[in-house]
């Protein structure tokens, strides 16, 4: 995509998310969700990765999500514009389903080796899912009763039966890491996205806010709690910003290998970042009117989605970019998707 090109696309994600964000949980109803996923999909964000070459080069890709976790949004952007059509184009099947989404294993985890329940996840318009398995098949699901997450902006829905489905195609060692890759740099980015934005509204309100007739951020213990959080919020951009510049460069190890070391920075330090935030705004972030909640929610659940940083991190020391991160045993459900 020029320049120019990929400028107004984003800036149309832009305007899009100023004007469907949600201030607070309240706000979070079928009938918004739905006017604002049928506002998303005008875009035509879906057909970027479809196409072989695609349209949209993966960097763009992780841009747009990035943007996407900026704002509390509850569209499905990530499962079914991003990652279900990146599949598909692997396959090189992009007629399997008409709108899909992506299936992970119960816990949010890249499905495992066993046969074990799976969900649909990011699901919102989506008609059905996509199961990527350890061994490169890929299998279409269809979408059960919702679940509940701690995400309250993430529709995730249950895949009814046994989650073994339709074979629609296999993927080859190599364009199994080139999913994997894609799938943790798409999810850190949003992530990455989500945490500076968090960070910048506590800058704000440590601005405004007063005490004792001066503003917070004037005091020194809460200059210190910005800066760390902004040193994080850098350093996890720049980790996924590397690792999404990988997908178009390197070979699929490398990639890999960049995109695993993305995803354990991100889920660490946006966690990290997002707790300081938290702190900045003190009480007020703990209501259920305040929108902190909502960032909070996302960050929580997506730094488990896909790959924890205890997955990711032995894999990393062992050195063998073939070895799936997946592909170890799965740990208990968390709570944040009970």
């Amino acid at each position: 995509m020029q320049p120019k090109e990929f400028t107004l696309v984003r800036d149309a994600l832009r305007s899009f998310a100023a004007r469907h964000r949600v201030g607070c949980a309240d706000e979070i109803e079928p009938r918004t969700r739905t006017t604002a996923q049928r506002a998303l999909d005008e875009l035509g964000l879906g057909e970027l990765r479809l196409t072989s070459p695609p349209a949209a080069t993966a960097q763009e890709c992780a841009l747009l999500a990035e943007e996407h976790g900026r704002q509390p949004l509850t569209t499905s952007l990530l499962g079914t514009a991003l990652l279900a059509p990146e599949l598909l184009r692997l396959l090189k099947n992009p007629a399997t389903a008409s709108r899909p989404t992506i299936a992970l294993a119960r816990d949010l985890r890249f499905p495992g080796p066993y046969r074990s329940p799976l969900v649909a996840w990011d699901c919102d318009a989506a008609d059905g899912a996509l199961c990527a398995e350890p061994d490169g098949t890929v299998r279409r699901a269809g979408l059960g009763p919702p679940v509940r997450t701690a995400d309250l902006l993430r529709g995730v829905r249950a895949v009814p039966g046994d989650g073994s489905g339709e074979v629609v195609g296999r993927l080859g060692p190599d364009d199994r890491r080139r999913w994997q890759s894609y799938a943790l740099v798409v999810v850190a980015a949003e992530l990455v996205g989500a945490a500076r934005a968090f960070v910048e509204l506590s800058t704000q309100y440590a601005r405004d806010r007063r005490q004792y007739g001066r503003p917070i951020g004037s005091f020194q213990a809460v200059q210190h709690l910005l800066a760390d959080a902004r040193v994080l919020v850098d350093a996890c951009t720049s980790a996924s910003r590397y690792a999404a510049w990988c997908l178009d460069h390197e070979p699929p190890d490398a990639a890999l290998t960049a995109a695993r070391v993305a995803k354990a920075e991100v889920n660490t330090s946006a966690v990290e970042a997002v707790y300081a935030g938290m702190q900045v705004f003190g009480g007020i972030a703990q209501t259920w009117e305040h929108v902190a909640h909502l960032y909070l929610r996302r960050v929580l659940v997506g730094a488990r989605l896909l790959a924890t940083t205890d997955d990711l991190l032995p894999v990393l020391a062992e050195g063998v970019p073939s070895v799936a991160a997946e592909d170890a045993p799965a740990a208990a459900e968390p709570e944040a998707t009970r």
